[in-house]
């Protein structure tokens, strides 16, 4: 009768949620944990050479040697119990690999891209002749055609590994596709080499197409099912551990312990989960329909400018050879070029400064403090001989002589009043003729890096006028970590990264002080961005 083996895969992929710093304690901890839940397999990180720019000291899951992993507690590793680690055939130099002298480290994991199927194969019979239990995963598994796949099950069987993977690194599968594979792969590989499935949870579908393969009345091997505790992992999460085990104990007769499993969730990973989100997400499902890496969707979410149809059409433009790894570069190109648009603004600048002539520049951004200081501001804004005030992004709470609008996203919520004047960039479609365009591309502000935020491209359009007006600024505060606090209002609200709050405050103020040499800038109300903290 065929086995069913359960490979909790916690401290390793579940680490890409939190760089893999779990702690010393708590890698102890659910190391133990996943002994007394009597799992299968324990996957306990990744070994990585000591090149690779990641944290390899107690606290983190990564190791440059084996050595370096039993520092925790030799007697955390049992006799009878598989523990292995995983390396990465595009970073990781096999020869390094010392020969398996010892029994707790006694499997190795092979990830390789379907670009470095060669390289990793040649890998794999070394990491056999140094004595370990080999699995093979070959990443992305829906990227190869079946013709490509048979001809890497025929090299597989010439190595006969302990196992080969269908690895759904997109999360993309559905039950058709995990059927056919499975069948595919149960065809033409080895009887005696164990089939393994890694399910990702873009589709919220890892859980049933875990039960789908392990149900499939045709499939007659040893297999093998991967999990993290909780789901952890990378943007959507892989399929939780505590799930398959409970289906295995009531389906497969299996005697699994899940409460040290559910101990592990609250003394925790709940922890860090608060401070590390995965799960459900909007880009990793667009990644997933689009067959893509995650990491475009991330990228094209984040620039928070782009509408959900947007970044769909950016998706579905990303070539086949660009789509399983992700290039950032690539993705920046894609992201600009979408943005630009051929416009004739040669005399938009003239237009410009004749319109807001000697008067005083009021910028107001979406900031909490406008509410605070609504008095002082209002006051300001209605003062039209004295003062020219354009709104960014919103129409807000004031009555502005103007809107500027460099954010698509923000473009569709606004609510147009021919009574005012429109001023936008030319990543934003405009009809109307009495609109000021300005090119997107030349709008940027790229004396750091090419930042599209629309307070810098309106001060870096205010530059080239060469004005010598006053600039004040109200409403931006800068991003805190509660976003409550961020917005004067709650339907304009928008999630930022927390990890990367302090890096775009800092950008910001950069900038600023930039902008400072050329304009006249001061502050009417309290910001993050406000280094020399005064404001009138």
């Amino acid at each position: 009768m065929r086995s069913i083996q359960v490979l909790d895969c916690t401290l390793r992929d579940g680490g890409y949620v939190n760089d893999w710093d779990f702690g010393y304690n708590n890698i102890k901890r659910i190391i133990s944990n996943l002994n007394e839940s009597d799992i299968d397999i324990i996957e306990c990180g990744f070994i990585r050479d000591k090149s690779e720019k990641v944290e390899k000291d107690e606290n983190h899951s990564n190791y440059d040697s084996f050595s370096s992993l039993i520092k925790y507690d030799k007697k955390l590793f049992k006799k009878d119990k598989d523990y292995c680690l995983m390396l990465l055939a595009e970073t990781y130099n096999v020869d390094n690999l010392k020969m398996r002298t010892q029994n707790y480290i006694n499997t190795i994991r092979l990830s390789f891209h379907k670009s470095d199927m060669e390289k990793g194969l040649a890998m794999a019979k070394i990491i056999k002749e140094k004595g370990y239990k080999l699995f093979l995963q070959p990443t992305a598994t829906m990227g190869y055609s079946d013709d490509e796949i048979i001809e890497l099950l025929k090299k597989c069987n010439e190595i006969m590994p302990e196992s080969v993977a269908i690895v759904d690194t997109f999360g993309e599968m559905l039950p058709n596709n995990v059927v056919w594979l499975t069948n595919l792969f149960d065809k033409y590989l080895d009887k005696n080499i164990k089939l393994s499935f890694h399910a990702h949870n873009n589709l919220q579908t890892a859980y049933s197409n875990a039960i789908i393969f392990m149900n499939n009345t045709s499939l007659d091997r040893n297999i093998v099912i991967d999990s993290s505790i909780y789901g952890m992992g990378r943007g959507a999460g892989n399929l939780p551990t505590e799930l398959i085990l409970d289906y295995l104990n009531k389906y497969y007769d299996k005697e699994y312990n899940l409460l040290p499993i559910l101990n592990t969730v609250d003394n925790i990973l709940l922890k860090i989960k608060e401070d590390n989100y995965w799960g459900y997400s909007l880009e990793y499902y667009l990644s997933a329909i689009h067959h893509c890496h995650p990491k475009y969707g991330i990228y094209f979410s984040q620039n928070k400018t782009l509408t959900t149809s947007d970044i769909s059409t950016l998706l579905d433009s990303i070539s086949d050879d660009k789509r399983i790894d992700f290039d950032l570069d690539y993705a920046q190109g894609l992201y600009q070029s979408f943005c630009e648009k051929e416009v004739d603004v040669s005399d938009n600048y003239d237009k410009l400064i004749d319109i807001i002539g000697k008067k005083d520049i009021i910028l107001i951004g979406p900031g909490s403090s406008i509410t605070k200081e609504q008095q002082k501001i209002g006051d300001l804004v209605n003062d039209r001989k004295k003062y020219f005030s354009i709104a960014i992004n919103s129409n807000l709470i004031f009555d502005t002589n103007a809107v500027f609008c460099s954010n698509r996203k923000r473009y569709q919520e606004l609510d147009i009043d021919k009574a005012k004047q429109y001023i936008f960039t030319s990543n934003v479609i405009s009809k109307d003729t009495s609109d000021l365009v300005f090119d997107y591309q030349e709008c940027l502000a790229s004396e750091y890096e090419n930042s599209d935020n629309s307070l810098l491209m309106l001060l870096n359009i205010l530059k080239q006028c060469k004005l010598s007006n006053k600039v004040l600024l109200a409403g931006f505060d800068g991003f805190s970590i509660n976003h409550d606090d961020n917005f004067y209002k709650e339907d304009i609200l928008y999630v930022i990264d927390k990890n990367k709050i302090s890096e775009l405050n800092n950008l910001i103020t950069k900038y600023i002080k930039f902008y400072k040499k050329k304009l006249n800038i001061e502050f009417l109300t309290k910001s993050l961005y406000n280094l020399e903290n005064k404001y009138d």
